[in-house]
């Protein structure tokens, strides 16, 4: 059975790894967003108003990503609180809230 040392560097490893996967993200985000921003104004600036087509197309395409993040962020907060539900708490009481806080993590794809 794994110690609390272990627990508690699988947890960190999974927040750093999180964190970067949550930069990605949001970089990829505000590109589309950019360039949702460039077409239109292209499309303002020389009157061919079709290029407002593609900002519209990546503005709607921006909502994935923001559910993305929004996710990882939950996610996160989750993952946080487990050190203290670990050191806290009585091995039997931490197994419960630590099985709730895996249920909250990975419950919520299911139920979508």
């Amino acid at each position: 059975m794994a110690d609390t040392s272990e627990i508690l560097d699988r947890i960190d490893k999974v927040l750093k790894d999180n964190k970067r996967t949550e930069n990605v993200y949001l970089v990829l985000t505000v590109i589309l967003f950019l360039m949702g921003i460039a077409c239109f104004a292209y499309a303002l600036i020389s009157g061919e108003f079709v290029w407002s087509t593609p900002s519209a197309v990546t503005t709607g395409l921006l909502y994935f990503p923001l559910k993305e993040i929004k996710l990882l962020r939950d996610k996160n907060v989750a993952l946080a609180t487990a050190p203290i539900i670990i050191t806290q708490l009585p091995p039997e009481k931490a197994a419960v809230e630590i099985q709730k806080l895996l249920e909250h993590i990975y419950g919520e794809k299911d139920a979508e």
